[in-house]
């Protein structure tokens, strides 16, 4: 079983518990789709476990501001990711590693983006909004799927999944969904340290052969907000934990 996580943004309390979730269900191998870093207060200990026990962490859009230094991030943004930067640079070792993050990876039939396959970095995938969306994307998934079955992808910190058989939300918190042989899916896992479907809790994805279960975990709130406070990070990216926005 392997486990898919994404834009984790620093947050040590919510991190915690999806690894400790992920070791009793028996998960072998953790795929991590980017934004480790950015927003949250703890980018030292999630990098670090980031380094140690992903066997893949992609370069999200802020491992992308944090190393080159140009974004076009909002005030509060901007301010988390310079923060962010000035925690990092005393360890060498994980600036080296955050510096050599690769914009995309393919394990077997597996491919995996920040975003998504026409810029692994940057690019923002909704979930369709009515059949004709739906059928774009169905259409987009046979067309240009053909060298993999299943795209992961983040950064819009909701969990959907688009598939040749439908678009499906885990609208309940946790959903399992069978992935037979010769369908293709996007699946965007949601994100483990800043929800924004209006759901507080911790969001990723594990895959289990041809069964993908999402999952939703709570997480101590009040203290990364208490956390996000005292390292002077703007006070909107502590109360939006709060609020799943």
């Amino acid at each position: 079983m392997i486990a898919i996580l994404s834009d984790i943004h620093a947050n040590m309390e919510a991190l915690s518990v999806v690894l400790e979730r992920c070791e009793k269900l028996g998960v072998t191998d953790y795929l991590c789709l980017g934004d480790v870093i950015g927003y949250g207060p703890e980018p030292l200990a999630v990098g670090r476990i980031a380094q140690e026990r992903f066997s893949v962490s992609l370069m999200g859009n802020h491992e992308e501001a944090l190393v080159t230094g140009k974004h076009r991030f909002n005030p509060h943004a901007a301010q988390a990711i310079n923060w962010t930067r000035q925690q990092l640079q005393g360890d060498a070792a994980l600036w080296a590693w955050f510096q050599a993050r690769k914009p995309f990876a393919v394990k077997k039939h597996l491919l995996m983006v920040h975003g998504s396959i026409y810029d692994p970095v940057h690019d923002y995938v909704d979930e369709p909004e009515n059949p004709i969306e739906s059928q774009q994307m169905i259409d987009t998934l046979n067309k240009d799927f053909s060298g993999f079955d299943l795209c992961f992808a983040g950064h819009n910190h909701t969990p959907f999944m688009a598939t040749t058989m439908g678009t499906m939300t885990p609208h309940d918190g946790h959903r399992q969904f069978r992935i037979p042989k010769g369908h293709k899916a996007y699946i965007c896992v949601g994100s483990v340290g800043q929800p924004r479907d209006r759901d507080v809790r911790s969001s990723f994805a594990t895959l289990d052969g041809e069964l993908l279960t999402f999952h939703r975990l709570p997480y101590a709130i009040e203290t990364t907000q208490a956390k996000i406070r005292k390292a002077g990070l703007n006070e909107f990216l502590a109360e939006r934990l709060g609020e799943g926005i």
